[in-house]
């Protein structure tokens, strides 16, 4: 997918991905994150969807721990 010879550029001693991996990078992110997953009640939903909900229950307890937040496990 991505290739370490084409998709990297050196500098300044670190390795970052160039123009040609980011969009390579990013094109798979979005394909993996519009996967649909079965959630609890047996529906599916997209992985975006679940990490959405997610972000919002922990604001929540951050905001006000009496709330419990449960993470969600993906088997």
């Amino acid at each position: 997918m991505v290739n370490a010879e084409s998709d990297f550029e050196f500098n300044n001693g670190g390795c970052y991905l160039n123009d040609s991996g980011r969009k390579k990078f990013l094109k798979a992110f979005l394909q993996r994150m519009t996967e649909e997953i079965k959630i609890d009640n047996g529906e599916k939903q997209p992985k975006w969807d679940i990490l959405n909900q997610q972000v919002r229950a922990f604001k929540q307890f951050v905001y006000n721990p009496s709330h419990s937040y449960q993470p969600y496990r993906i088997d």
